[in-house]
């Protein structure tokens, strides 16, 4: 069991051996106290939201766990396949893994008291996890999500992945493939489906992840949701001063790191 507080100055629970069975009950007794909130609310509700991208082979159990204890407030699994996942009790032990002190606890600072004035109170708040599919249709997405529901507290679809594999695949950015559709088009297409929040990669299908991301490009999509739902920006996220940055210049509610994560989520989370 390892477990945590997140703080702007973060605190971890640690003990030593003979300490293990108090500490335990310390960490549950600070689980239940924790409020619970959808990823959805947490993005309208509270500053400063940190994600987790999802990553092929890395955003499992164990990176997950570490980056909630570096300030990560929400996390993603890797990109799963609904198809398989639906079908297959194999693909699903595959695939993926949870465990009862995952998600972090943090404490938050609110953006918004009820009467809508700033007023910066600080919550004691349970981080979220959020499971990603690739489908191409949607009786498989629905059945996926029903299974894997009860173990997460959002679930995402895949509508960017650029891979030629997922394209002849049509699952990730095969969904988006009509040229001529605006984004503004897209965004709204998304709420009026039921999406609750959208996050957005400030590249084409066909740029290397080298190229720069638009964060004109992110900003408009926040702009085409109309205040709606949060909408999460996404790409060259390597440090806290990059987020905050993308945060002033997009007016996003949250920011999301891949590549930042795996080199160092101090510098992303907390530096």
């Amino acid at each position: 069991m390892s477990s945590l507080i997140s703080s702007e100055t973060s605190t971890n629970l640690h003990a030593d051996v003979g300490d293990w069975n108090e500490v335990e009950e310390d960490a549950a007794e600070i689980f239940q106290r924790a409020e619970i909130v959808a990823p959805n609310e947490m993005l309208r509700r509270f500053e400063g939201i940190n994600i987790c991208a999802p990553m092929v082979r890395y955003s499992k159990l164990p990176f997950r766990h570490l980056v909630s204890r570096y300030n990560c407030h929400i996390t993603t699994t890797p990109m799963i396949l609904a198809k398989e996942f639906s079908r297959s009790a194999t693909a699903r032990q595959a695939d993926f893994s949870t465990n009862e002190y995952e998600r972090g606890i943090f404490w938050m600072r609110e953006r918004f008291s009820r009467s809508g004035s700033s007023n910066g109170a600080m919550s004691l708040v349970r981080g979220s996890l959020i499971a990603q599919f690739a489908a191409s249709e949607p009786v498989s997405f629905a059945d996926a999500a029903e299974l894997i529901w009860p173990h997460v507290d959002g679930i995402d679809l895949n509508c960017g992945c650029p891979q030629p594999w997922a394209y002849k695949e049509q699952v990730g950015s095969f969904l988006l493939r009509q040229p001529d559709t605006r984004t503004e088009q897209l965004v709204q297409t998304a709420i009026h489906a039921g999406a609750s929040h959208i996050s957005v990669h400030g590249r084409t299908r066909h740029q290397a992840s080298t190229a720069p991301v638009s964060l004109s490009s992110i900003e408009f999509a926040v702009q085409s949701a109309k205040g709606l739902v949060p909408i999460v920006a996404n790409g060259d996220v390597w440090t806290q001063v990059d987020a905050e940055e993308i945060r002033k210049t997009t007016c996003v509610q949250g920011v999301m790191s891949a590549r930042g994560l795996l080199a160092n989520p101090v510098r992303v989370c907390q530096e």
